[in-house]
């Protein structure tokens, strides 16, 4: 019988660092399944979902305790149970320059309109003309009973509006 759990980690980036985590999944007979990486500010961190048996968990917990020596901090949880069926979904591009507070806006609307986040990525890049810093986010987020796609498509633009975003509300 197997278990599903998650593995956060982060720790100074360098070269081996998954090659370390895939060992220590692979040798208490785990499954790597799903992971989200990234290097972030100089550090590398992720969360995975692996596949293990249940009467190896203990065993991997120790061995992820036991890579704090090399550096790399982790935490393991129980994954949470996996939908029954697809929940639909829809994906928003956001751009526009960079302040603070985008992110806490954009999820305000999202929330307020009944909607729940699945993936949030972001980025800061330069401005291929004027060098000035642009913020760049992918959403995918997912419809809940009661979600209402017109009030999300009036606070994606008065955000727009307020923020001088251009926000793209894709269409599956």
């Amino acid at each position: 019988m197997t278990t599903r759990v998650l593995i956060s980690f982060f720790c100074d980036d360098r070269p081996g660092v998954i090659e370390q985590l895939s060992e220590v999944v692979a040798h208490a007979g785990g499954n790597w399944l799903d992971s989200q990486l990234s290097r972030l500010g100089g550090r590398f961190a992720g969360v995975l979902q692996v596949q293990v048996p249940i009467a190896q968990q203990e065993e991997l917990a120790e061995a992820l305790q036991k890579l704090d020596s090399v550096g790399i901090t982790t935490s393991l949880t129980g994954a949470g149970a996996a939908a029954e069926t697809p929940v639909p979904s829809r994906q928003i591009n956001l751009l526009g320059p960079d302040r603070p507070g985008i992110v806490h806006e954009l999820t305000r609307a999202l929330h307020q309109a009944g909607f729940n986040v699945q993936s949030l990525a972001t980025s800061v890049e330069t401005a291929p003309w004027s060098g000035e810093p642009l913020f760049r986010a992918e959403v995918c987020i997912e419809f809940l009973e009661g979600s209402r796609l017109d009030e999300l498509e009036w606070q994606l633009d008065a955000l727009a509006d307020a923020m001088t975003l251009e926000i793209d509300l894709q269409d599956d």
